[in-house]
This record gives structure tokens, sequence and C-alpha cells, in this order.
């Protein structure tokens, strides 16, 4: 059942994508259509799509379909040029003057415009229905994992830390917007912390680096530090949950007596359960309660019954993959690993922490050949033991240590919870959103060129290649309806269609803010620009546009096939310890 609700997923998420991509497209050409019949210009064909596979003239316009999919355009001789010779409705050639300046600006802002009224229509929807989020918008956040070799870790920042500011500016974001408000930054990223021992205020900065442990194909600098989030859950009716009395917005802060840190290690404590009762301690308006007697109940994800693990918590973000506990009665704990361990390598290879999972589960059971380095009391022969004094601390040494760790598959549970934080951003929160992303995005791409050439000395991770195309718009569009949901796809939409409003309305030759522009010199000198000043400069500009297009379809190619390749265990060359 679930494998056929995972197809239904793969055709609903398809059609979501060519519908709203090519609605966006629609309603942005609808808008220079409706704009040049209202000032009485003449429109001669109207395109969804690049070359034509069917047309179907009416009125005098050829509605067209193409089959190149990433555009589309009006055709209105009076605004692309200096007029022209159409046929009338009796198939007569008349002469058609060229178009005021005053309407070939109302024309061609229309477009812009229709897509902004469209993404406040969409946006109204998502403010009355609500947005899933990753996170709960976070006024702090305190650092529950640190990569130790990470600019931030060097800068000052320790586990127990709570980061109350971010670049002098109070935050208030899920940890998504917290992300992405760093890998925009250009040079240092400031952080204002309460120090986790102290209670004292810090002031840190740091350069962000590319972090390969996480997003390693993208090459930005995600954080090298985990948060410690809250863990609310949102219980559907007639579930064990449900019908054990736990209700929308309830804090989870023990499951059976233990305290889950994130989902995943919450999800694997009822996955361990082995559908036996669980009892869990969560707080309900500032109250604890405990509730007891949940019965989880088998299910399947996405077509899998269950996983394969070991019983290890470690940090995905930490340079080694060192182990931080060991649950009871694991895998890990029957192999002989211990606390503190370091897992040198698994089947001869070094293994990356954030692909542990991967190599856990393409093991399928089988066992792993584990290298361990460990610490343990040296052993001094000729020490000879003092009565009266204390004994010192012993002398830790590394040694290695080689076992055996076989996966143990471990039956999918759930007691109906979901974890979604629902947000219901005004549609001018969300316009507002999009323009501070769209000018931060491209004061970071313009710095990295600026780097790139040597204007600048500035820093910044984000580059060109992680600008999408029409191909990675439509991934993007899948995927958040694939992975998510119907009101994140929606939520794309609306980005999708107010940043396609703003981009043209850039004053670059061939956008649509270019020809505003050429029409308000022409206002001003009362004379167009002549031609052979404009024309140089708009083929200069069509071969930038298609350079980058094909530039940035190259980098959403590869992530697609990413997407569609089936990902392996890392393979990578043993290395000497340093």
């Amino acid at each position: 059942m679930d494998g056929f609700l995972n197809v239904l997923s793969i055709i609903g998420a398809t059609l979501f994508m060519i519908f709203f991509f090519g609605l966006c497209i629609f309603v942005h050409e609808l808008g220079h259509f409706l704009a040049a019949k209202w000032r009485g210009l003449r429109v001669t064909a109207f395109s969804i799509g690049f070359r034509k596979v069917w047309g179907k003239t009416w009125r005098g316009v050829e509605y067209r379909i193409g089959w190149i999919p990433f555009g589309g355009y009006v055709e209105i001789p009076q605004v692309d040029g200096d007029g022209a010779k159409v046929k009338d409705e009796e198939g007569n050639d008349i002469e058609i003057p060229p178009a005021k300046p005053l309407d070939r600006m109302i024309t061609v802002v229309a477009g812009p415009f229709f897509n902004i009224l469209f993404g406040f229509l969409i946006g109204t929807i998502i403010w009355i229905v609500g947005i899933p989020q990753d996170t709960p918008n976070l006024k702090e956040i305190e650092v529950a994992a640190i990569n130790m070799e990470s600019p931030e870790y060097k800068a000052g920042l320790r586990v127990g830390d709570v980061i109350t500011k971010l670049n002098d500016k109070p935050i208030n974001a899920s940890w998504n917007g917290v992300f992405k408000e760093i890998i925009t930054t250009v040079g240092p990223v400031k952080l204002t912390v309460r120090d986790g021992k102290t209670g004292k205020m810090k002031e840190i900065s740091y350069v962000p680096a590319v972090n390969k442990n996480v997003l390693p194909d993208e090459g930005v600098a995600y954080p090298f530090f985990m948060p410690k989030l809250p863990l609310i859950v949102f219980p559907d009716k007639n579930t064990p949950a449900w019908n054990a009395g736990v209700r929308k917005g309830d804090k989870v802060l023990a499951v059976n007596g233990q305290r889950p840190t994130s989902i995943d290690e919450f999800e694997m404590m009822i996955d361990h359960s082995n559908g036996n009762p669980v009892s869990l301690l969560i707080e309900r308006n500032g109250k604890e309660i405990t509730i007891d007697n949940i019965k989880p109940v088998p299910h399947e994800i996405k077509g899998e019954k269950g996983i394969w693990q070991v019983g290890v918590t470690y940090s995905p973000v930490a340079e080694k993959l060192s182990v931080l506990d060991i649950k009871p009665g694991s895998p890990a704990e029957k192999a002989g690993l211990k606390k503190d361990d370091i897992i040198k390598t698994i089947n001869g290879k070094v293994p990356v922490p954030r692909d542990f999972p991967q190599i856990v589960q393409a093991a399928k059971g089988k066992p792993l050949a584990l290298e361990v380095v460990r610490k343990v009391p040296k052993i001094k022969k000729d020490a000879k033991a003092d009565k009266d004094s204390k004994p010192a601390a012993p002398e830790l040494v590394e040694e290695t240590v080689k076992l055996s760790l076989t996966p143990a598959f471990i039956q999918y549970y759930s007691i109906g919870v979901e974890y979604a934080y629902v947000s219901h951003p005004t549609p001018w929160d969300q316009f507002a959103s999009t323009i501070s992303l769209t000018w931060k995005s491209m004061r970071a791409i313009g710095y990295s060129i600026g780097g790139t050439l040597g204007l600048t000395e500035q820093q910044t991770t984000v580059k060109p290649k992680h600008m999408s195309g029409p191909v990675g718009i439509g991934r993007i569009l899948y995927r958040s309806v694939y992975d998510g949901s119907l009101m994140q796809g929606l939520n794309i939409v609306v980005l999708i269609t107010f940043s396609l409003g703003l981009l043209n309305l850039l004053p670059f030759p061939v956008l649509d803010g270019g020809h505003f522009l050429l029409a308000l010199l022409e206002i001003i000198f009362r004379r167009p620009i002549p031609e052979k000043y404009l024309n140089p400069i708009s083929y200069a500009f069509v071969a930038i546009i298609i350079a980058f297009m094909l530039f940035v379809t190259f980098y959403d190619a590869k992530r697609v096939i990413g997407d569609l390749t089936p990902k392996s265990p890392p393979q990578q060359t043993a290395q000497p310890e340093k």
C-alpha cells in the first residue's frame, strides 16, 4: 500500500511542478497581453514555451505552445520594434506605427506586476492555512555539537553556548533561516553569545568556510555547529498518541525516562520500543505531564519497513567519527565499542561522519570491520605504590583496536505524531523576505565574481553556480512537494513568481526593465535611442543571457542527476593517522 502511495506522490509532485511552473510563466505573459490590449496595441502571438508545436489563430492572435517549456513570450510588433506590417482580420497587409513610450512602459511592466499580484494571491492562502517549517522560530540558539576543527570553534564557540544575535541583529528565524543568513553573509559572521559556563556575554567573529560534511556537492558555508532544538509534536487524530492524551504543541521531554535531543533520536526511541507501550514526559502550558501506555504501531516510510542500526550516537558535523554514546544492548555495545572511541576505518575506508548511516544501510546486516582508536591507561612496569600519596590520574595513550560490528534491523514504529512547525507569514512578509533573500544572494554572488577577478578581498561561499535556471526551478518545485507538502510547494511558487517579477524589472536590455528604461529615456530626450548604439548592446546581453542559462543549466542538470543516482558509501582511500 505504501509503495502505491509513493508512486502517487511521484505523479502528484510531477504534475504540481509542470502546472505551477507553466502557470508562473502564463501569468507573466498574460500581464503583457492584457496591458497591450488595454493600450490598443496589436498582439500577433501569445506563446507558452519556445519552438512551436501547436498553434491556433483566433481574432488575429496566434496562441502557441512550444516544446521547450523554459519560458514564453507575447509578440507585440509595436513594442518589440519600430512598427511592422501585419495582416488585418480580412488578411490585408497594414502598417502599424511603433507604440508610444508610455504605452510601452505600461505593457512591459505589466508582466512583472502580474507575477507579484499572483504571488500575493498564493501568499494569502499560505497566510491563512499556514506553512510547515523545519523548526520553530528561534530567539536563541543553544549549541548542541560543534566541529573542533571549524572556524566557529577556533573563534571561541563551544557546546552549551547560546547565540543571541547574528550579525548584530536579534535572532527570529527557523534554523533554515539562520543558515541562509550565514551563507549569504559577505565577510566575517558576527555572533553575540552567552557563555554556557559563565553566563557572560562575548562576541565571536569568524569567516565562514565550506562545510564538506554537509551539502558537499553545493560547497557552501553550512554551519559547523548543530543547534539544540525543542521537540514539539503534533499528533494526528485517532492515533496512539492522540488516543493516549498527547495534544498539538506538546513538548516532549523524555521517552521512558530518556531525554531525546533530536527528532531522529526520538523516532529511534520509538522504533526501539519494538511495539511495546512507551511513556512520554511532556510539557504543556508550562506544566510537566506524564502520559503512559502509548502503544506504537508498525508502519513503512516510502516503502521501507525498517532501518539497519548499530546504536551509536555521534556528531555528523565532527571531523572524525567519534562515539558520543552507545545504546545499552545495541550491536555497538555487543561489538565492544565504547564511549569516546574514534572509528578510524570501516572496511578499510576512512568514514565521513555524515555518511555513517548510509554505510550501515549498505551493509544490509553484514559485519563491518572496524579499526577503532581508543585511549587506555598507560601501564608503568617500574611504578612503586606510595601508601601516603594519593593515586595520580593515569596517563592515557592511544591504541588501535579491531572490532566486528553487525548492524541490526529495526522495524519502523510510530505513535502518529508529526513535527511540522507551522507559521503564518503575511503576503507582505513573504514579499519582503523574497526581496531580502534576492538582494543578499545577488550581493554575495557579485562579491564572489569580484573576488575571482581580484576586485575585492571580501569572502563568500555563494557562487554563480548556486543559481537556478528553469531545470533547477522545476527540481525545487518537485522536491518541495515530494519531500515536503502541498503548502511547502505553494511557498516555493510564491518565491518563484515574486523572484520572476523582481528580476525582470532589472534595467538590463532584453529584460522588461530594460524596455521600460529605454521608453523612459525616450520620454526624457524626446527621441528613441539610435539602433546603431542599442543593437550591439542588446546582442551582447542576449549572448550573456544565453551563456548564463547554459551555465546554470549545467549545474542544475548535475543536481538532477545526483538526485537520480543511488547513493553509495564513500569510497575514500585510508590515510595514515596524523
